[in-house]
């Protein structure tokens, strides 16, 4: 539990990006860590460096008590530890990106999850994933698909959703190629969904045996049909980071 008896100064530091010569690497260029120093690399799931990436290393005890970096054009960061206040910090990245008319805040997967401090210093990487579960089993970072039963006479846990990558738009919104799948509706605590979709633009259909099945938007007043086009955003209760569109499913 994080004391409140003091709050102290927050310690805010962004580390400008900057070329390094063979004599002036950070300690991302080693496997070991630094004293003093908190460093580390943030890559694509293609291994390619990610720019512009906020790491937030924040303090285990103390409220408010947070120093801040961006990584750089080869996806490093470096931040110098405080002598105050002493303890244990803890490291997280996020990555902000606009696409198809909205703006997402992506959780960045941390190589460790364990506090450091500043006698030993740290190496903490991060990796931008569009799907997978997170540390803990605490959620996925892919968005998800919700269905509202309206009038259908179907068992839902039993409807396959067909995703298609939109016409003119065949990459996912890190850059990666998207290509067709289908997924079965899930009952998660009593909403049916398919869940973590990476973000891209997609066309999707539900299909069930025998049946017909049609979609609607919940959020726009739009018509009954085979098809609709998915494009990810809020609507709900979401976390900051968690994404979604919700569909009425009929005959």
């Amino acid at each position: 539990m994080k004391s409140n008896m003091i709050i102290p100064v927050v310690y805010s530091i962004v580390i400008a990006a900057c070329s390094k010569t063979d004599n002036d690497k950070d300690t991302t260029d080693t496997p070991g860590s630094k004293t003093g120093i908190v460093s580390g690399v943030v890559t694509d799931n293609k291994n390619l460096p990610v720019k512009d990436a906020r790491i937030t290393i924040e303090h285990t005890v103390w409220y408010n008590s947070y120093l801040f970096a961006s990584s750089n054009n080869e996806g490093r960061y470096q931040v110098s530890l405080p002598q105050d206040p002493a303890g244990d910090w803890t490291a997280k990245a996020q990555l902000t990106k606009t696409a198809y008319g909205q703006t997402y805040k992506f959780d960045l997967e941390p190589d460790k999850t364990d506090a450091f401090n500043k006698a030993a210093g740290a190496v903490r990487n991060f990796k931008w994933k569009l799907s997978g579960q997170r540390p803990g089993g605490t959620g996925y970072y892919g968005a998800h698909v919700d269905l509202y039963q309206f009038g259908a006479d179907v068992d839902m846990t039993k409807i396959k959703l067909l995703f298609t990558p939109y016409p003119g738009e065949t990459n996912l919104i890190d850059g990666t190629t998207a290509v067709s799948f289908e997924r079965t509706v899930e009952d998660v605590a009593g909403t049916f969904m398919v869940k973590d979709v990476p973000i891209g633009k997609y066309i999707i259909k539900a299909v069930y045996a025998g049946k017909k099945l049609l979609l609607n938007n919940r959020h726009e007043d739009d018509n009954n049909e085979e098809s609709k086009t998915v494009v990810f955003g809020k609507n709900g209760y979401l976390g900051e980071t968690e994404y979604n569109i919700e569909f009425y499913i009929t005959e």
